[in-house]
């Protein structure tokens, strides 16, 4: 008799963590992570520690969303302090390293004036020493200049605090924020010790595209799986259709949904800015793509920008075994928090992962792949970040995340260099967050907030917003990455809904577009896209 195969179930949710906190750039990249857990999470958990009721009461309201608050139930806060503990007794030296590069970075600001740099190398605090260099931008201001591919190959970079946490997800409201909630382990559970970049993970999630036997399924979890009794609710029998390769004729464009998009073109496939969710066993009203409908091979995955809304760690992870190229933003490295994303795709394992400079082309059948200036967005702070255009024979699609209409000559250029975009993806955010928001590690304890007050992450509104499709000559609008998909709750909080700002906005750039004679539509829940000429 033949043995069953198994597939992974469309509810079996695997979340990357690192010490139980789930994997973004911030918990990963190892300066990033460091001065990420010395100056938020270590303090985010003691004060949890001392109101621990008052915690998982606000990290409920829906009023609180973006706030730091951990949703731990009171009665586990013993298991938090075990945690904190944990934490700060394996990561000691990424606290030190966070440490001397805050105090240094004080004293460097208040003594390099412009005189030369190099007796300050006797200074250094040991945890700094051969990780950084000192520089000067033309205006004699100082910097420290991180020598990330080191941290990488070194200590710093602690895979063996890597895990997997396997589980049914029984509702999208479960997930408690990616941000600020610890994952502490639950019954039915799974707790797979292994490093992001190990090939097992390929295997595992390769149960998304063929079933395989019980034996080899329990090979691949080793110590993870104590019992069937604890594997089977995450596994199915139940065959599954994949999709076939598109061919044809003309562009197929798929929303996932948020910022993530298909696009496919003559046997070509491209996914932008993946996140992808899992089904779980209650499902609300919007249509939803998961990992099965995705096609078996993914030519390219593209990032636009390292928010967690635009670069999932989780899915890329779950996607890696069929993804050909990551192509992600390019850094300049010139600040402790322009990280490169492409030395954090190869943490990942990925093999392939390409970081182009604005206006450089990668051919594909018939089109091409574009990167474009992505402008603002991120209060004034050196980040990578790419906005992408997507040649499908004569039709450009231009995938702006985002982006801001800062500078008006940016998107004359770029259609005077490309040609007419004639389809823009682009949302209208326009409150967004503070640009420290949980990135405070970065800057000084001292500065002065009253001149920040008005730097937020935000894209363009309706006015600048319709500016920008008249500048790059864009015959349709699709407004997107709205926070509308309930499974993006955990990383961006409640849905958005009428009485929002971004609504609002939302609506008002879509009619006037219409009164212009463009198609112009917002985005909710997967669906296919039909482009009409």
């Amino acid at each position: 008799m033949t043995a069953p195969l198994y597939r992974l179930a469309d509810a079996t949710l695997v979340e990357p963590l690192v010490q139980d906190f789930q994997a973004w750039w911030m918990t990963v990249a190892p300066m990033p992570a460091s001065l990420h857990l010395q100056a938020y999470l270590l303090p985010l958990l003691k004060a949890y520690l001392q109101t621990p009721d008052f915690h998982a009461k606000a990290a409920k309201d829906p009023e609180l969303s973006g706030s730091s608050f951990v949703g731990i139930a009171p009665e586990r806060a013993e298991e938090v302090r075990a945690l904190m503990q944990r934490m700060t007794t394996a990561q000691e030296d990424n606290i030190k390293l966070a440490e001397a590069f805050d105090e240094f970075q004080t004293q460097l600001l208040a003594e390099a004036k412009g005189q030369s740099l190099e007796p300050l190398y006797a200074r250094l605090p040991e945890p700094l020493k051969g990780v950084v260099e000192l520089v000067y931008d033309y205006v004699n201001r100082p910097s420290m200049r991180v020598h990330e591919g080191l941290l990488y190959r070194g200590r710093h970079h602690k895979t063996e605090l890597q895990s997997m946490r396997i589980r049914r997800l029984k509702a999208d409201a479960e997930r408690d924020s990616l941000l600020t909630t610890p994952r502490l382990m639950e019954a039915g559970q799974l707790d797979w010790k292994v490093p992001f970049h190990d090939e097992r993970l390929d295997k595992l999630f390769s149960l998304d595209l063929e079933p395989k036997p019980l034996e080899w399924i329990r090979d691949v979890l080793g110590d993870a799986v104590q019992s069937d009794a604890d594997l089977m609710p995450l596994l199915t029998e139940a065959p599954q259709t994949l999709p076939e390769t598109w061919n044809g004729p003309g562009p197929r464009i798929r929303y996932v949904g948020h910022a993530c998009v298909l696009v496919e073109w003559k046997g070509t496939s491209i996914l932008i800015d993946a996140v992808v969710p899992v089904r779980p066993e209650k499902l609300g009203p919007l249509a939803r793509m998961s990992f099965a409908d995705l096609p078996r091979r993914i030519d390219y995955v593209v990032i636009t920008h390292s928010h967690p809304d635009h670069l999932d760690i989780e899915t890329l992870l779950r996607l890696r075994h069929r993804v050909g190229t990551l192509m992600v933003p390019r850094a300049s490295g010139a600040l402790a928090g322009d990280y490169s994303p492409r030395l954090l795709g190869k943490a990942l394992g990925f093999k392939n992962v390409l970081e182009p400079y604005f206006y450089e082309s990668l051919p594909i059948p018939d089109g091409e792949i574009i990167a474009a200036p992505f402008m603002g967005e991120h209060g004034d702070v050196a980040h990578a970040k790419t906005a992408w255009i997507i040649r499908t024979g004569e039709e450009r699609l231009f995938f702006a995340a985002d982006s801001m209409c800062v500078d008006e000559t940016t998107y004359r250029d770029l259609r005077s260099t490309v040609g007419d975009l004639h389809t823009v993806f682009m949302n209208t955010e326009i409150v967004g967050a503070p640009h420290t928001w949980m990135l405070e590690g970065f800057f000084p304890k001292k500065r002065d907030r009253k001149l920040e007050k008005n730097r937020r992450c935000r894209g363009s509104n309706s006015t600048e917003g319709l500016r920008l499709l008249e500048l790059v000559g864009a015959k349709r609008l699709f407004n997107y990455a709205m926070g509308l998909e309930p499974w993006m709750e955990h990383i961006i909080g409640p849905a958005a809904t009428p009485e929002t700002p971004r609504m609002k906005e939302s609506d008002l750039l879509l009619t006037t577009a219409r009164e212009r004679g463009m198609q112009a539509e917002r985005l909710e829940g997967a669906r296919e896209v039909v482009l009409k000429s």
